[in-house]
């Protein structure tokens, strides 16, 4: 059967989990094709192929457009066994999920957020919580990055950090002078006072064991430091954040696409959106009658 042989090739160039994912999608197709009385490859139309689609309307766009691929991976595997010359699915567009626009927050939203730690200014707990907050929201780093970082990461004259992130690529990133205080008090205050002389790390952030503070540990510390101004926030929070405010203040694109560490500028454009839609909310509020009727 066309399928099984399919099936049996994406096994030596793909994870178990896609061939078990397409193989469901293809049986799916499979009996919805014969019970309309199509039974060959060579019959099948892109009326059948939309058709099907239509029958998943109500599963996600991301289920949808999975299946459509598991189709075209098929049936460009006909076409290389000399099973079909087209692609009935060539002319049928992927669907595609709706982005939403990432939680971030205003500038007073933030700087409440970083003074919450400065009430507690002997604790070095609060003093390490302190400097992460800072360190997070002046470089939008991913979470995973600043809990890999090491304490040799950290350039003080230059006031950058040389970051490995996704994939194993490396860049640098910059931090301002708020930033640089709150490390240089964590580094000399609490650090030493958190540190494991029985098990030395060379860790940068360090949990009250003297271990390297974890990725689940900062959500936890992020999230509690959110509560205590009104708002459920994640570490991504403060990368949105980071980037959005970037933008307010004149950053170019590129820019903030090289600090995030981000492969493609379309994946940084989401923020522009974020731009865009404050200062449309801003012109509204100022200039009343030029706001559009149907979005009031």
């Amino acid at each position: 059967m066309a399928v099984e042989r399919f099936l049996t090739h994406l096994g030596t160039v793909r994870s178990p989990h896609t061939v078990k994912a397409y193989g469901t999608d293809l049986a799916q197709f499979v009996e919805y094709a014969l019970s309309t009385g199509i039974d060959s490859v060579a019959t099948v139309s892109p009326r059948l192929v939309r058709a099907w689609l239509d029958s998943h309307r109500a599963a996600s766009r991301t289920t949808r457009a999975r299946k459509l691929y598991a189709l075209r991976s098929f049936f460009k595997f006909c076409r290389a066994m000399g099973w079909r010359t087209d692609d009935p699915c060539a002319e049928i567009a992927i669907p595609t999920e709706r982005r939403t626009l990432p939680k971030m927050l205003t500038e007073r939203q933030t700087e409440a957020l970083l003074n919450q730690p400065a009430e507690r200014p002997l604790d070095p707990l609060a003093i390490r919580d302190r400097a992460l907050l800072e360190l997070m929201y002046a470089t939008g780093l991913r979470v995973s990055e600043v809990a890999s970082l090491d304490v040799n990461a950290i350039d003080f004259e230059q006031q950058a950090i040389r970051v490995r992130g996704k994939g194993g690529r490396e860049r640098v990133v910059l931090f301002g002078q708020a930033c640089h205080e709150a490390l240089g008090d964590y580094l000399r205050e609490a650090r030493p006072k958190l540190l494991n002389l029985h098990k030395p790390t060379r860790a940068l952030f360090l949990n009250a064991d003297g271990g390297r503070l974890s990725t689940r540990s900062i959500h936890r510390i992020i999230k509690r430091y959110g509560r205590q101004i009104g708002e459920n926030i994640s570490p991504h929070t403060l990368r949105h954040t980071f980037a959005t405010h970037m933008l307010d203040h004149g950053a170019d694109l590129r820019t903030v696409q090289e600090l995030l560490g981000h492969r493609k500028l379309s994946t940084t454009q989401i923020y522009t959106h974020l731009t865009l839609d404050r200062l449309r909310r801003t012109v509204n509020r100022a200039l009343p009658r030029l706001t559009d009727p149907d979005e009031e």
